[in-house]
């Protein structure tokens, strides 16, 4: 195997994680906190497998905060305003 097929796998292997506690959040966030909390477990455990530990536990901080963002579109981002709102209540 050559070295950029070792490379590209490994940045798909920390990506992994980072793709789940994404996922995660999501699914928090519109209320299915079964699936939520069991892609989040999927996440933790995956980013303990894929060594170096800390560069994949980043990716997993990274996805989950990509999650949160609404982006460019300002409907999302008042529904999330009003979903965490909710919660705290």
């Amino acid at each position: 195997m050559t070295e950029g097929a070792v490379l590209l796998l490994r940045l798909l292997l920390w990506l992994l994680p980072g793709a789940l506690a994404f996922l995660s959040v999501r699914s928090l966030l519109a209320g299915r906190t079964r699936v939520g909390l069991g892609l989040l477990v999927g996440a933790v455990l995956a980013a303990l497998l894929i060594k170096p530990i800390p560069v994949s536990l980043a990716f997993v901080l990274i996805g989950a905060l990509a999650a949160l963002g609404g982006g460019r579109n300002p409907r999302y981002a008042r529904e999330l305003r009003e979903r965490l709102g909710e919660g705290r209540k």
